[in-house]
């Protein structure tokens, strides 16, 4: 194990011995959250798609009707909402943890576990950084005794850099799962109290719900990308079918024969077009296709035929969201890893929320977050008790058969990041790195009624100039760093095996992510 106790983050202590080791995050929050997976089998050649995002509550009937937060000032001026248990889905990250030690594992769950047990155990120095995630949610981490007990010292004063903060109870929660497995967690003392938590908030969870949950094994979804092998998260989640539709719209469009859009203004207006499709298919598909006629279920949106005609749909300036160029007279971790065996594994590792557990519940140890608050209308879209979807996309690129990128992305505009990192690393030649440093392209805005709305992009990434030269094709610019979320990436050459490696710049730091070697 590689650990820095000197790192800037509060949360953040992996273990990677060749992922075929398994990894686990110290992250409590995370450890109830979801791990949608990728992952390349090097002895096989064979890739695999692992989802253990997160499942929707059975008895839940009425989802439209739970509290969503107020993004109306952006997500800094995000306020937290009153504890709901309604706010709670069932978490597949342990779940996922050891079915992927199962699967490819060298080492058992316990030694898997130890590291981060160790580093729960010993604690590590609180650092500014560390400092501003607590203070941050101050408010929410002080409502509930057993999560204020661990957050904040014994007679209830905030921590200061340097002192060490310890998290004893995680780390009994994490022996027993080492020990017992993840019968522990859905199954067994875990389980009831987080079920008798959330019910006592007013949630539905249920034991049923706890003790049938498990991952789902199917094929990542694949498209071919001017000669490469693009393979991303499968069905049932639709981030996958985000990114292939994403990549042959910029075919259609000839993208890669433009210039470059940090430097076009008509090549950014059409890659923000782009992007504005994928979101709203994912959570609107079905009134959507009735709308234009056509099948843009998961399934249907994988058919070149139905991207052909999404086209025509977009040229048209007849898609919701999508902005008709003026007619005038002259933007929870992305994870990457390679080992020496060349395996590959893409994931993203997340509690899918933005206010870092926001219902202030603790369940010995793991903070329970408020996951559904975010997503209101993709929980009361989605038949109570099946998984809920998923935009997040881990994802493989390979070439004549040998692995040449993993990607991975999280944060607002995690659809537009990566479109943008694929086209820049794959037509454009540059290294994750320079694809990562140049212009950030976040999350498109869309309001209530469907209007179109602005095109984020990180603040200061685009000139005057270029951004009046974009607004007079009809497309407003809004620069906030907090609403492009961050995209990281490992290239590699298939010839020499060098590894390029691209992590978050320092405006993405402040959302999470890291880029580490060992």
């Amino acid at each position: 194990m590689e650990w820095r106790p000197d790192d800037d983050s509060l949360y953040y202590a992996s273990y990677t011995q060749g992922f075929k080791s398994g990894a686990l995050n110290i992250y409590a929050g995370v450890v109830g959250g979801e791990v949608p997976t990728i992952y390349y089998d090097a002895s096989s050649g064979k890739i695999y798609n692992m989802n253990a995002s997160y499942d929707t509550v059975e008895g839940e009937t009425d989802a439209a009707t739970s509290q969503a937060p107020d993004f109306s000032k952006g997500l800094k001026g995000v306020e937290p909402i009153p504890a709901d248990g309604r706010n709670v889905l069932l978490p597949g990250f342990l779940k996922g943890a050891d079915a992927l030690v199962k699967r490819f594992g060298k080492l058992d769950l316990q030694q898997v576990t130890a590291p981060s047990i160790e580093c729960a155990t010993q604690g590590f120095p609180m650092t500014e950084g560390g400092l501003q995630q607590l203070a941050f949610r101050k408010e929410v981490l002080s409502r509930d005794p057993e999560t204020k007990a661990i957050y904040f010292k014994s007679d209830g004063s905030d921590y200061v850099a340097g002192e060490i903060f310890k998290q004893p109870t995680l780390a009994a929660t994490l022996n027993k799962f080492a020990e017992q497995g993840p019968d522990y967690i859905y199954k067994g003392e875990w389980a009831e109290k987080l079920v008798q938590k959330t019910q006592a908030l007013g949630g539905k969870l249920s034991m049923k719900d706890m003790e049938t949950y498990d991952v789902i094994w199917t094929e990542p979804v694949h498209a071919n990308y001017h000669g490469y092998d693009v393979y991303v998260y499968g069905l049932p989640a639709g981030g996958g079918v985000n990114t292939l539709e994403a990549l042959g719209l910029a075919d259609l469009a000839g993208l890669a024969d433009k210039p470059y859009y940090a430097d076009s203004p008509e090549s950014l207006m059409i890659l923000s077009n782009i992007t504005r499709v994928g979101v709203p298919l994912t959570y609107g598909g079905t009134a959507i296709g009735a709308a234009l006629q056509m099948d843009l279920s998961y399934e249907g949106r994988l058919k070149p035929e139905t991207t052909a005609r999404l086209w025509e749909i977009m040229q048209a300036g007849h898609f919701p969201g999508v902005i008709p160029p003026k007619i005038t007279p002259a933007h929870s971790d992305g994870v990457v890893v390679v080992d020496s065996a060349g395996n590959v594994a893409a994931m993203v590792h997340s509690i899918n929320t933005v206010s870092w557990g926001t219902n202030g519940l603790n369940i010995d140890g793991i903070s329970i977050p408020d996951s559904a608050a975010i997503q209101v209308s993709a929980v009361a879209a989605t038949v109570p008790g099946e998984r809920l979807t998923d935009p997040t996309n881990p994802g493989l690129v390979l070439k004549d058969g040998k692995p040449v990128l993993g990607f991975a992305s999280i944060g607002a505009g995690l659809h537009q990041r990566t479109i943008a990192g694929l086209i820049s690393v794959l037509d454009f030649g540059m290294t994750p790195q320079e694809a990562i440093n140049a212009p950030a392209f976040g999350f498109t805005e869309f309001t209530a009624a469907g209007a179109t709305g602005a095109q984020t992009f990180g603040e200061g990434d685009l000139s005057p100039e270029m951004i009046a030269a974009v607004a007079e094709l009809g497309l407003e610019i809004k620069e906030e760093d907090s609403m492009c979320g961050y995209w990281i990436a490992i290239q590699i050459d298939p010839e020499t095996g060098e590894l390029k490696g691209g992590g978050p710049r320092e405006f993405d730091i402040s959302t999470g992510g890291r880029a580490v070697g060992y």
